[in-house]
């Protein structure tokens, strides 16, 4: 079925520069709180089409309104005396895959909305895009001692408030190599110990599995990708596929992981590469889905071990093999899900691939990371989110497994035994603002490596705390995490007393890190005012709470002309948005934040709009980089996907803009000098800073091209030749046609789907109805009345 869509556009169009723009945002409700309501929701995510269930609990007023919003757009308004019962109502969100909201629970009177309580709803039919992930490591009741099926409700209860959506179960196995106990007859082992002698209940395993899939979570099973116990030859093990290393002396030796001497094995390696021992744990695998409702595989290695060799004494390549192992893992179970550990980085390009959901991360505090920065500072997380978004083709999310506090969790009988709270905060605050996520809670926050121990507790505080900020990591997942690293850039900030810089960190200083997500520009304020500490660490626990800061005068540098500004704290009124006042003259925009704790984010919202400019679509006669003759792309509804076919000159210049005011806009510019498409390349990446770098194509023609600013994209390939039969311009009452022609000029008498230009003559009856027209089969348009062109041409666009 054809569609014709035809776009009118004048050739000529005054266009006005003004010296002074000012700008004021229409509306600004002042915004406090009295947070005295918790809710709750019956899951942790939604898949599309869903309902949600809410729960309120505390003293709400009779005049309470519930709001739906997803950033600072209203969904709905509602009185919640007529949608509550009990405290207990429901709604069914839009049914747009990969949203976050946000509900809010307030009163209102005077012009002050005072929000009461608020919660966040993710609608994501995968985890992956948007993965949260927990941990559980305790499978015990202590021989009856405490309920452990109580514990388990109340933990994932937790967790489900969190918005957890993927658990990972750590220690819940056998041994490495034999997962699964099962007892002669086939049937599994209720009870056994693990490698540190801990009791595992099957019972309790499974009641994790239940209860985390009512709640909407995902359960993945953790385990190496090369580790046996001793004695593994009892279980078929081969000898063969041993992991070796050489000492000084020229003797072969079985690698191994070594364990306290009071633990059960020591873990000795084998080649994970090896086909012989892939195809041995795929068979192990098989006893884990078929008695386990595993839904995915969180696989694990021990980072960088030095020169490695095999049974036959040649050099192993590790990264390769894990690489190899996940496609082994990926193919005999092609509907189970895979995640891998890369250590400190070590093997990412090899494990980073198709087969994997998303980039998992266990940092450290080991030499230089990522980028050249330290792996314990703050600035290495960014560069290890880019890198991870480079070799993923930035298609997978980043999450750290990142341990704070972990010298203080080593202190045994000294100190409080308790998380440091500004250092679990702010060590969030960034990784979520950078776009990752951390992997931290289970039935405790994390601070080592081996999952069950819990040196340190949280406190009452942490734990609220927690809430809003995975509340604000969920509600607003579209402005973190839905936008590749290349749509970052370096905003010009400027604070009214107080020192700014902008990413990455440096002591006592506001730092800001900064993305352009759509029509918006987005610019996190971090709080490293009061420290010289820039490790995420918090080794000892001695970071300070930062000094909150209230009613800063900001300026902000910005080219794009801005229509609405918003800012949001987990920090403050738990996340609710605050529309702000603003000023805009020429490209300095000033406002008044109303606090900065830990983070503070300021949304930017601009005209929801690309523009194609360039040589290659110049009209003649006129500046190449006119942007009033720029040529718009369509926006597909509800998504940051921009689409147009346009004629395109040959080895010309283009790029895109989102506006068209060279004062206001911002270009969306190549990677790369003169990046070229061409047949067998159709695809790049997107820079919105940097050197100003434009695309080209090798011949001339008409090209689809789509723009998804979500993942910083471009495709731009040759248009199908698909003539469109009987299209004409009717600009005389005698039915004679006008000619069509390209935007570079070239007469296109039987024109395909793309953008033409169409001679209006000045001074004549143009078209049967006094209007040029166009023609496809039996429908008519007009284009436009030919006093907006002044006897120029008209610009068409046609699509099929």
């Amino acid at each position: 079925m054809r569609k014709p869509l035809l776009l009118f556009l004048p050739k000529r169009m005054m266009v006005l520069a003004l010296p002074l723009m000012l700008s004021l945002c229409s509306y600004a409700a002042t915004v406090t709180s009295q947070l005295s309501v918790n809710m709750k929701t019956d899951k942790a995510c939604y898949i599309p089409g869903q309902t949600v269930t809410f729960v309120a609990e505390g003293n709400i007023p009779s005049s309470t309104k519930v709001r739906y919003r997803h950033g600072s757009h209203v969904l709905l308004v509602q009185d919640f005396s007529e949608v509550a019962k009990s405290k207990q109502w429901t709604w069914l969100p839009p049914s747009t895959d990969y949203q976050g909201y946000l509900v809010e629970l307030y009163t209102e009177g005077s012009g002050v909305e005072n929000i009461l309580g608020t919660i966040a709803v993710d609608v994501s039919s995968n985890w992956k895009r948007f993965p949260r992930y927990g941990f559980v490591a305790d499978f015990d009741n202590y021989s009856s001692t405490v309920d452990k099926n109580a514990n388990i409700k109340s933990e994932m209860a937790y967790l489900n408030r969190l918005h957890i959506n993927g658990v990972q179960f750590q220690d819940w196995q056998w041994m490495h190599h034999r997962p699964v106990k099962l007892n002669g007859d086939g049937s599994l082992t209720q009870w056994y110990t693990d490698i540190s002698n801990r009791w595992v209940g099957v019972e309790y395993v499974k009641n994790y599995i239940a209860t985390q899939h009512a709640y909407g979570m995902k359960s993945i099973f953790y385990n190496l990708c090369f580790g046996a116990w001793k004695d593994a030859a009892n279980d078929g093990v081969k000898s063969q596929w041993a992991l070796m290393k050489k000492d000084g002396n020229g003797n072969y030796y079985q690698d191994y992981h070594g364990l306290p001497s009071s633990w059960a094995s020591n873990i000795y390696l084998q080649v994970p590469g090896n086909g012989d021992w892939q195809q041995y744990m795929v068979e192990r695998n098989k006893e884990v889905y078929g008695n386990f409702d595993f839904d995915d595989f969180q696989i694990d290695q021990l980072g960088y071990r030095g020169t490695v060799y095999d049974a036959n004494h040649q050099k192993v390549d590790l990264p390769s093999g894990y690489g190899s192992f996940i496609d082994a893992m990926k193919q005999a179970h092609p509907e189970k899900s895979l995640i891998m550990n890369a250590v400190s980085g070590y093997g990412t390009e090899q494990i980073v691939n198709k087969n994997v959901d998303f980039c998992y991360n266990e940092v450290w505090g080991n030499g230089n990371g990522y980028g050249g920065a330290p792996e314990d500072l703050f600035a290495n997380l960014y560069d290890i989110i880019a890198t991870n978004d480079r070799l993923s083709d930035h298609q997978h999310p980043t999450v750290f497994a990142a341990y704070i506090n972990y010298d203080k969790a080593d202190n045994g009988g000294s100190g409080d035994h308790m998380v440091n709270t500004p250092g679990a905060l702010l060590t969030d605050a960034v990784m979520f603002a950078l776009g990752g996520s951390h992997l931290e809670m289970g039935d405790h926050m994390l601070t080592r490596e081996y999952f069950p121990a819990a040196p340190l507790a949280m406190s009452d505080e942490l734990k609220t705390a927690l809430v809003r900020y995975y509340d604000f990591l969920t509600a607003y997942q579209n402005w973190l995490r839905g936008v590749s690293s290349k749509a970052a850039y370096s905003a010009h900030v400027s604070v009214n007393g107080n020192t700014v810089k902008a990413w990455p960190p440096q002591a006592n200083s506001i730092v800001t890190f900064a993305k352009t997500v759509g029509n918006s520009d987005v610019v996190h304020f971090l709080n490293f005012s009061n420290t010289s500490d820039l490790s995420w660490r918090d080794l000892n626990g001695t970071r300070q709470k930062p000094t909150r800061k209230d009613n800063l005068a900001v300026t902000i540098q910005t080219n794009r002309k801005v229509s609405k500004l918003w800012v949001a704290s987990p920090d403050s009124h738990a996340g609710a948005v605050q529309e702000l006042s603003f000023e805009q003259i020429g490209n300095q925009l000033t406002f008044t934040l109303p606090s900065l704790e830990y983070w503070t984010m300021v949304v930017m919202e601009g005209e929801s709009q690309v523009y194609l400019t360039g040589e290659a679509v110049k009209k003649d006669g006129y500046g190449a980089y006119d942007l009033s003759q720029a040529i718009p792309l369509n926006k597909a509804s509800g998504s940051n996907v921009y689409k147009t076919t346009v004629y395109l000159k040959g080895n010309e210049l283009f790029k895109f803009t989102d506006g068209r005011d060279w004062g206001y806009c911002k270009s969306y510019c190549s990677e790369y000098e003169n990046y070229q498409f061409n047949s067998h390349i159709q695809l790049a990446h997107l820079s919105t800073f940097g050197n100003d770098y434009k695309f080209c194509v090798p011949e001339s023609g008409y090209y689809d091209i789509t723009i998804n600013l979500d993942s910083m994209r471009i495709v731009v390939k040759k248009a199908d030749p698909m003539a469109i039969e009987g299209v004409t311009a009717d600009v005389a009452a005698n039915k004679d046609h006008a000619p069509w022609y390209s935007l570079a000029g070239d007469r296109a008498p039987n024109p395909h789907k793309g953008i033409y230009q169409m001679p209006i003559m000045n001074g004549e009856t143009t078209g049967q109805y006094g209007l040029p027209v166009a023609t496809c089969g039996a429908s008519r348009y007009a284009l436009s009345d030919k006093s907006s062109f002044g006897g120029s041409f008209g610009i068409v666009q046609i699509t099929i």
